[in-house]
């Protein structure tokens, strides 16, 4: 069930990374030209509903971790969840410290901008929790290894 679950949230976040990388890159060279696009939306609703209920639906269960122990891989997975939600960082400044979109965002925008970074803070989260126990050197004295 978990590696189901953390697919499910993966393909929302490769989804999300998808259509946020080149907006992102287009507000930053020129936010005047910014036009809100119902397609654009409609994939950030629909990668986000991913995330979340991948996420929720593991919190809730709370299905059985991986057992593999490899601390070097363990580190890499909570590195890239990390620097994953470097992106989320940024568009955050960018759209509530900058407020480079003021003029040009709907409110609707500023919610998604949120849950979207909501989202990829999850994603973090579970990223953390399956590198920390990719990591536990406890389960090496378990019957068995």
């Amino acid at each position: 069930m978990y590696p189901l679950l953390l697919a499910i949230q993966t393909i929302g976040v490769i989804l999300l990374y998808r259509h946020i990388v080149p907006l992102f890159k287009q507000l930053v060279a020129d936010s005047a030209s910014h036009e809100a696009r119902t397609e654009t939306r409609i994939w950030l609703i629909a990668a986000i509903d991913l995330i979340q209920v991948g996420y929720w639906v593991r919190y809730r269960l709370r299905p059985a971790l991986p057992k593999f122990v490899n601390p070097f891989l363990g580190h890499l997975v909570v590195f890239v969840g990390r620097l994953g939600f470097t992106l989320a960082t940024a568009v955050f400044s960018f759209v509530f410290i900058l407020h480079k979109l003021a003029s040009q965002l709907p409110v609707v925008g500023y919610g998604l901008t949120l849950a979207g970074v909501f989202s990829l803070f999850c994603y973090m989260q579970e990223l953390q929790s399956l590198g920390t126990a990719m990591m536990d050197r406890g389960n090496l004295n378990e019957p068995g290894r």
